[in-house]
C-alpha cells in the first residue's frame, strides 16, 4: 500500500503486478495487456538479468547485476529480527544470493541465528530464502568494528549496511 501510495502521489497512472524474466519480455515489446515501456528497472534473479540484457537496447535498463548480496556490519544495538529481515530482503532474490552478516557480539549473533529459523519459514518465498541463506549465507564474528570493516572492503558487497550506534566512525 505505502508503494502505491507514492506512485500515486509521484503521477503514476498504471500498475501491473507482475515479476520474472516473463515481464521483463512484457513490459519492453508490450503485449495485449500490458504497454512497452521505455524503461525497466529494479532486482531480480540470474533469469531476470538476462532478460535485462537481451532486451537492453529496444528499451533502457537500470543496469544488469549479478546475484543480490548484502553485507551487515552490526554492533548489535540494533533488534535480531531487523538484521534478520534485511538478510532475507537480498536472499529472497535468488538461489544465488549471498547474505552476510559481520559482528563483534557472539550472542547477537546466535540472535539473529534464532530470528531467521523462526521468520524464514514464513516468508513467501521461503524456499528461495532457505537455498540461498544455506548455500551462500554466513553470520561472521570478528574482534572489533575495525576488523568488521576491513572484512567488507575486502569482500565489497552490492549492497553494505552499518547497523551500528556510530557508523562515521568506521567511514576511514
Amino acid at each position: 500500500p505505502w508503494v502505491l501510495a507514492a506512485a500515486h502521489r509521484a503521477g503514476v497512472t498504471r500498475a501491473f503486478t507482475l515479476g520474472g524474466a516473463q515481464a521483463v519480455a512484457a513490459l519492453a515489446y508490450g503485449t495485449a495487456t500490458v504497454p512497452a515501456v521505455d524503461k525497466i528497472v529494479g532486482p531480480g534473479n540470474r533469469y531476470v538479468a538476462e532478460a535485462k540484457r537481451q532486451v537492453f537496447g529496444t528499451v533502457g535498463i537500470d543496469m544488469i547485476a549479478g546475484p543480490s548480496e548484502i553485507l551487515i556490519i552490526c554492533d548489535g544495538s540494533v533488534a535480531a529480527d531487523w538484521i534478520a529481515l534485511d538478510l532475507c530482503s537480498q536472499a529472497e532474490h535468488d538461489e544465488d544470493a549471498q547474505a552476510i552478516l559481520i559482528s563483534p557480539d557472539a550472542a547477537f549473533l546466535d540472535a539473529v541465528s534464532a530470528s531467521l529459523a523462526r521468520l524464514v519459514p514464513t516468508l513467501e518465498r521461503a524456499t528461495i530464502v532457505q537455498t540461498a541463506l544455506a548455500q551462500r549465507g554466513l553470520l561472521i564474528q570478528v574482534p572489533d568494528l575495525a576488523t568488521a570493516a576491513a572484512l567488507s572492503n575486502q569482500l565489497a558487497p552490492e549492497h553494505l549496511e552499518l547497523a551500528v550506534a556510530d557508523p562515521e566512525a568506521l567511514l576511514p
